[in-house]
């Protein structure tokens, strides 16, 4: 019942340089409400640090979360991955750091931007950190999930499974430490979705049981972001060295 899709930018500019051109033709806002409409749930995912961006993107891209009503958004940092075109072209520009061509995968959340960013890097990382602030707020993050619950069109109720009820109950007794404010924002979502749309009732509490992991993780994130920040002010953090290209072997003379 649930679909990853990989919505990445707003920016038209962004889709077009990772040729994700297909982003571009229809609306989004109206792409995701089919989808939750047909009663499968988004989930999403989302990337900052592209050469595109000319200002901040952090209010766009909160617009865009908002708009959709996509509560899960998996926001990550810009990273180059070995072997891919983006890596290639950060390598002939001179701008992949060293190291990363060793690096298999990439930690989107406080690892990325493997490479020298065309804006400046705090710039970059200060939008990173604004936008997971701003979605996983519990005031956000729950009225994304009421407006979800209010458009999920589910033709038959869930059939309750052995343990349900004890993650539920479990749920129950978590959402009251997961962070001020959380509860009451959990018990209003819940009682708007029994009254407006009750088939809908397992899909939101499954999308609250994963705010126990989303908040308290976004904060976390937050708080290495906001050190990363601090070295740039500081000048403790120095950019590695970048690799260079490798020039092509010039034929032998005869």
């Amino acid at each position: 019942f649930a679909i990853f899709v990989g919505i990445e930018s707003p920016d038209t500019d962004s889709l077009v340089l990772m040729q994700k051109k297909q982003n571009t033709r229809r609306s989004l806002q109206q792409s995701i409400e089919t989808i939750h409409k047909a009663g499968i749930f988004v989930n999403a995912g989302f990337i900052v640090g592209f050469d595109s961006e000319k200002g901040s993107v952090a209010q766009g891209m909160i617009d865009c979360i908002e708009d959709t009503s996509i509560p899960v958004c998996m926001v990550g940092l810009l990273y180059a991955l070995p072997t891919t075109q983006l890596t290639r072209r950060l390598l002939a520009e001179g701008r992949l750091f060293s190291g990363s061509e060793q690096t298999q995968s990439g930690d989107q959340c406080t690892a990325g931007l493997n490479f020298e960013t065309r804006r400046p890097r705090r710039d970059v990382l200060d939008d990173y950190r604004t936008v997971l602030k701003a979605i996983y707020d519990p005031v956000a993050y729950f009225g994304r999930v009421r407006r979800l619950g209010r458009m999920l069109k589910r033709e038959r109720t869930h059939k309750m499974v052995k343990g349900d009820l004890r993650s539920f109950v479990r749920l129950l007794f978590r959402i009251n430490r997961a962070g001020p404010g959380t509860a009451g924002q959990f018990w209003r979502m819940l009682l708007d979705c029994a009254l407006h749309n009750p088939k809908a009732l397992p899909y939101v509490v499954m999308t609250s049981a994963l705010y126990l992991h989303l908040g308290p993780f976004s904060r976390q994130v937050i708080k290495e972001i906001d050190q990363e920040i601090g070295n740039v002010d500081s000048g403790r953090w120095q950019a590695p060295p970048s690799l260079q290209p490798v020039q092509p072997l010039q034929p032998i003379e005869a």
